[in-house]
């Protein structure tokens, strides 16, 4: 394990531009795992523990219609001609085309001599926001060293693949060993456009890499959200509930609804751990049941949960008649309830989906099934925009559907964050 000590110094030097003489915060040993931000003082509910600044940042460029995008202030361009005239195989605006900072990248890339320099190519503007740590200072070097790495047999594939865009990629061995390395530690601990509503945090368009948070450790009910400044695209951190001095800070690496079988295998394929907070080491899920579906005995109104042993296919036991059955067994009823509200979604009928979430689904799993969670996630977005083609009777559908939600966020615990400002705002609309 790094240092604590030396992480914290790095950090503060990073940080350093913020001037916040009384941080709320420090690195300390941690018994999640390894080292952890812990608070220095009491937090209430709502307060900020610190503010992060990208120590790199660019496109996410996932898609073909986000690469018109400008790689230094990320502003959208006009559909044609918004590639350097330079030829580096970069998007930039006229205004960042004069800048230092895309003039040193533009001459990187083009002593790369790409191939088409002329067509906007996902490969190159991903590696950009992994080639900025070339030009790093050596204390902003070390901290990226300093952070955790899974180092998988994939991790130099993204590099490999930029150099065959390439007539003149670099053979540096160092160099090649810091863009690997960065490579790793974005894929550990990075952003990469983070656009989904069922986790409790802002949505994130870019590819970043925001070392402080980078070192908060995770928990499937996490004290902590984040939010960004849409101006600078720093972070901001808060408190989710009343926090007492030395508690660690954590936050979630998953969807908040997502069950205990899916959240392990998640954990343990993409950041090569298993958790073993509170909430996973619970079958009910602190009596949320979110992965819960009904007893197979039809003499049995119980529930049934799978074992907490962290494999993909556990046996599931009843809370009530303690039947123990296979994970085939058990989840037939939420594969088929999964299916027709898959259906439903795809007819492009929203009224059917309600009918279907109202008077048919309880019939094959619980209303508290994570199924049912993110249909009724997906009905609130839809209503929150149009009534599509419900009637106006509807509209207490999307408030009943909040507050159903509510009330599993406050059985797992989760405070402040910004799913239940969503929730709340859709329900008072």
């Amino acid at each position: 394990m790094i240092c604590p000590k030396r992480t914290a110094e790095l950090l503060e030097l990073h940080l350093e531009s913020l001037k916040d003489k009384d941080p709320a915060w420090e690195i300390a040993v941690s018994k999640i795992a390894g080292r952890g931000v812990f608070t220095t003082r009491k937090l209430k509910r709502g307060d900020i523990i610190f503010r992060d600044i990208p120590l790199l940042i660019g496109l996410a460029a996932r898609q073909e219609d986000t690469l018109n995008s400008c790689s230094i202030c990320f502003k959208v361009l006009p559909d044609t001609k918004f590639m350097c005239r330079q030829g580096c195989a970069l998007p930039v605006c006229s205004v960042c085309a004069k800048k230092k900072q895309h003039k040193d990248e533009c001459a990187l890339l083009k002593s790369w001599e790409p191939i088409e320099p002329d067509v906007a190519n996902s490969v190159i503007i991903r590696l950009i926001c992994v080639a900025r740590a070339i030009n790093l200072s050596k204390e902003q070097r070390d901290l990226i060293y300093c952070l955790q790495a899974n180092l998988d047999n994939n991790h130099r594939t993204e590099v490999r693949n930029a150099a065959k865009c390439f007539n003149k990629f670099p053979t540096d061995k160092k160099l090649i060993e810091l863009m690997n390395r960065t490579v790793a530690v974005l894929r550990t601990n990075g952003f990469d456009e983070t656009a989904d509503r069922t986790n409790d945090n802002q949505e994130f368009f870019y590819r970043a890499l925001f070392p402080l948070f980078a070192v908060v450790n995770h928990d499937c009910v996490p004290n902590s959200y984040y939010t960004f400044e849409e101006k600078t695209n720093y972070m901001v951190l808060r408190a989710s509930i009343d926090l007492p001095e030395g508690t660690e800070i954590t936050t979630t690496y998953t969807k908040l609804f997502t069950g205990n079988i899916a959240r392990h295998l998640f954990l343990k394929m993409k950041k090569n751990f298993t958790c073993k907070c509170s909430r996973c080491s619970d079958p009910t899920e602190k009596g949320a049941f979110i992965s819960a579906v009904y007893c197979r005995d039809t003499n049995c109104t119980g529930l049934a949960v799978p074992e907490v042993t962290g494999l993909p296919h556990p046996n599931w036991n009843c809370l009530q008649c303690k039947q123990k059955s296979t994970h085939a067994q058990m989840v037939k009823g939420q594969d088929f309830a999964s299916g027709a509200i898959n259906a439903k979604i795809n007819s492009h009928s929203l009224k059917s989906l309600i009918v279907y979430l109202n008077e048919k689904s309880d019939s094959f799993i619980p209303n508290s099934n994570y199924v049912i969670i993110d249909a009724k996630l997906q009905v609130i977005g839809r209503l929150s925009k149009s009534m599509e083609d419900c009637a106006q009777e509807s509209a207490g559908v999307k408030t009943k559907y909040c507050q159903d939600i509510l009330d599993i966020m406050d059985k797992l615990g989760l405070g402040d964050c910004v799913m239940r400002k969503y929730l709340e705002i859709e329900k008072a609309k």
